[in-house]
């Protein structure tokens, strides 16, 4: 009898399961790849930048082993199937959100706020391929110049750090800049492909790259059905969009929190127990393989120390990790070790870059940044403590946990639990009732505060932070419905994790074993509702908005989004199994009129805006009015604040800036500036006053001297609301006179 052979294909060589293979592969790995790379970006910087190394010729090549390097590492990220429709349209969605902050990217390149320093870092790194910056003290009389009490080349953003006396010899001077070099270093390959326009639109490209990662979280988490809509409404959130469009460091912040919470959730699962004899716990997923485990969760733990590469703020996602480390070691856990392993070891190597090439700037920010530290090593002993305690005591604590575990133990602490997150909720919305939050009114932020609420007609108190606000500013962006609905979705996960924690406890004690399962969204739960409050609580920046509204784009804001899907998602699977089909239809409606209306509505005023429009020009038209000895000196506040830098880097001319106290005291002015002046005359280079205002142009004319207009630009920039949501722009007048002063004296 013949054996009959088969003529049907294989179901893996099906189009149909290949297609849904390779869509979960996409949802699952390009997050990790992005951040991979980058990471290998941001540690070569590390050891190339210091020593004058950040070249072309060496990087380019070096980056391209690592992009075949980061191909070969995500291979092992595991990736389940996925609708075919779910990739494409969540690449499409990222790509648009790309596109368009790219088409509407700003050009702050003239220094005034955060973007402008990371912009002129990036350009400096890509055209001169070291730090620190070089001062050129010799052009302004050598050592003698620093005795000068007026005579300063710190610049917002940029530190004046001495080495040696004033007035002695062999003392040098370097410009250090502010923020860690990351960001820059991973913008300024823009700059090698087409200059500041390439430079200026990597952000938008990190931004996409950030909101695949977060669609792959969101698959893990939710399932990739969900990460389209979640993913559509991060996209056209304000603050997201805001910061695409200008360099700062919160697009590539986004990615690595994204990967890493999404790393965690795959270590998790891989490290569970399958279910046996029975026993399951709801959310708790499990392959039972602990080396794939131990891979993941040092990967993981890698991407949340790194994140310190690109951010200071990493530190506390490092911080709130710790305490899921020792959840998963009391319940032994194979990711546990690898996990804070690679977390800490992540972290030890960002943190040389950050103290060699910014320390002025984390002297800056010691006040956040010490609480910051301590708060993490107290939660790093004492989850240590807990452990070592629990480990001793095993085989001890069993009535404890029977006492937990009864009845009307089951039904109390869960509930107790959900209603300290719903307590903590109604005291943040609150806040604004019975809460005025204030800061040292002698600080900088707090003269800008000022200087905004007198012309917006509030009541003048420089020490207001508004922080008391601060759940109120991501409402404008996003709807109170979905804060409402992620608030409660945070109350059903603190009970959820009540449930787990005495289901499991009691499964201990009665002799079943201490490796239960984790639910693989604990991880991610604590580490963002821990973020949510402590950023919620002091968000730690000047709080004019849209600017200060970038301090929620890392984790608040997804937090969020993901919250706020996980809502329609539970509804919806109620409708599926409880409704009838034209109310399952009516929910994903309200879901996606939830989920997408009301970021839609917050950004469409400033949709198609782009700010500070010709200031790339503007900076050429200065670099190509300075003649090739020639030094400048900034006199007005805002000429000393701008330009210093744009001079050094695009320019490639020496720069400082004179300290003036009354800027309409002409006289008082001209004494101050000519001995300076004389000095840089002295040293065999040409003087050139540089004016940014009227009024330090009115200087220029005591002193004498014939001044051109070389920049006359009516710009634009965010607008600068301290108490509502921003729907425009500002003007901004950029004006720039220059004045050859070698005949003063």
């Amino acid at each position: 009898m013949s054996q009959r052979t088969s003529t049907e294909p294989p179901a893996d060589s099906l189009p149909g399961i290949r297609g849904e293979r390779l869509s979960g592969t996409v949802l699952a790995r390009s997050g990790p790849l992005a951040a991979c790379f980058l990471a290998i970006a941001g540690l070569l910087a590390a050891l190339l930048v210091p020593f004058g190394g950040w070249l072309p010729g060496l990087v380019v090549p070096l980056l391209v082993v690592g992009l075949v390097f980061s191909v070969w590492v995500v291979r092992f990220v595991p990736a389940g199937p996925a609708p075919r429709w779910s990739a494409p349209a969540v690449i499409a969605i990222a790509a648009g959100h790309g596109v368009w902050a790219a088409l509407t990217h700003a050009e702050h390149v003239v220094l005034r706020r955060d973007a402008g320093s990371y912009a002129l870092y990036s350009q400096w790194i890509a055209t001169r391929h070291g730090l620190p910056i070089p001062s050129w003290l010799e052009a302004f009389g050598g050592s003698q110049a620093l005795t000068d009490p007026a005579f300063r080349l710190a610049s917002p953003a940029y530190y004046q750090v001495v080495h040696g006396s004033a007035g002695a010899a062999g003392t040098t001077v370097d410009i250090v800049p502010q923020f860690l070099l990351g960001a820059p270093a991973v913008y300024s390959l823009g700059w090698w492909a087409a200059g500041w326009n390439g430079l200026l639109i990597v952000p938008a490209i990190c931004s996409a790259l950030a909101l695949l990662g977060f669609a792959g979280l969101v698959a893990r988490l939710l399932g990739p059905r969900w990460a389209v809509l979640a993913t559509l409404s991060l996209a056209m959130i304000q603050p997201v969009l805001h910061a695409a469009r200008s360099t700062y460091s919160e697009p590539i912040a986004l990615l690595f929190v994204a990967v890493a919470a999404a790393l965690l959730v795959d270590a998790v699962a891989a490290g569970n127990p399958l279910r046996k004899n029975g026993f399951a716990i709801p959310g708790v997923h499990g392959t039972d393989d602990p080396r794939a485990a131990r891979g993941l969760g040092l990967a993981a733990g890698l991407a949340f120390g790194l994140a310190g590469l690109f951010r200071v703020d990493g530190l506390r996602e490092v911080s709130l990790l710790l305490p899921v480390v020792a959840v998963l070691a009391l319940r032994r856990h194979p990711a546990a070790r690898p996990l804070v392993a690679g977390a800490l070891g992540g972290t030890a190597i960002a943190v040389i870059p950050a103290v060699w090439l910014s320390r002025p700037y984390l002297g800056t920010i010691s006040a956040s940044l010490v609480p910051l530290i301590a708060g993490g090593v107290v939660l790093g002993l004492g989850s240590w403590a807990v452990v070592a305690i629990a480990r001793r005591r095993e085989g001890r604590t069993g009535a404890l946990y029977l006492r937990l575990t009864t009845d009307a133990g089951q039904n109390r602490w869960p509930w107790l639990l959900a209603g300290a997150v719903g307590l903590i909720g109604v005291v943040l919305a609150g806040r604004p009732l019975w809460m005025t939050t204030r800061q040292d009114p002698n600080d900088p932020g707090s003269r800008v505060v000022a200087g905004l609420q007198l012309e917006q007609g509030l009541a003048v108190d420089g020490g207001r932070t508004y922080a008391e606000h601060s759940l109120n500013w991501i409402s404008w962006y996003t709807g109170p419905a979905m804060l409402v609905a992620a608030w409660l979705v945070f109350m059903v996960l603190a009970a959820a994790t009540g449930r787990w924690w005495l289901n499991s406890a009691a499964r201990g004690s009665s002799g079943a074993g201490r490796t239960t399962g984790v639910p693989f969204w604990l991880g991610p739960a604590v580490i963002a509702f821990g973020s949510i409050l402590l950023t919620l609580y002091r968000p730690g920046i000047t709080p004019d908005h849209p600017w200060a509204d970038r301090r929620m784009v890392p984790v608040v804001i997804p937090a969020f989004v993901i919250a706020a899907t996980a809502a329609a998602a539970w509804v919806s699977r109620r409708a599926l199994h409880r409704w009838p089909a034209t109310a399952l239809t009516g929910v994903v409606a309200v879901a996606v009129v939830v989920m997408v209306l009301p970021p839609w509505l917050a950004t469409q005023p400033v949709a198609g805006q782009r700010t500070e429009t010709g200031e790339v020009a503007a900076v050429e038209a200065v670099c190509d009015a300075l003649g090739d000895h020639d030094v400048v000196l900034a006199l007005d506040n805002r000429a000393a604040n701008e330009w210093p830098q744009v001079v050094r880097g695009s320019c490639d001319r020496p720069a400082a800036s004179v300290r003036i106290t009354d800027i309409t005291d002409t006289a008082a002015v001209v004494a101050v500036v000519k001995p300076i002046v004389a000095r840089i005359t002295a040293a065999g280079n040409t003087p050139v006053l540089l004016a940014a205002t009227p009024e330090g142009e009115a200087v220029i004319q005591a002193l004498g001297l014939t001044s051109e207009e070389v920049v006359n630009l009516t710009s634009n920039e965010d607008q600068r609301y301290l108490t509502k949501v921003p729907d425009g722009e500002a003007p901004l007048p950029v004006q720039v006179w220059l004045a050859p002063a070698a005949g003063v004296s």
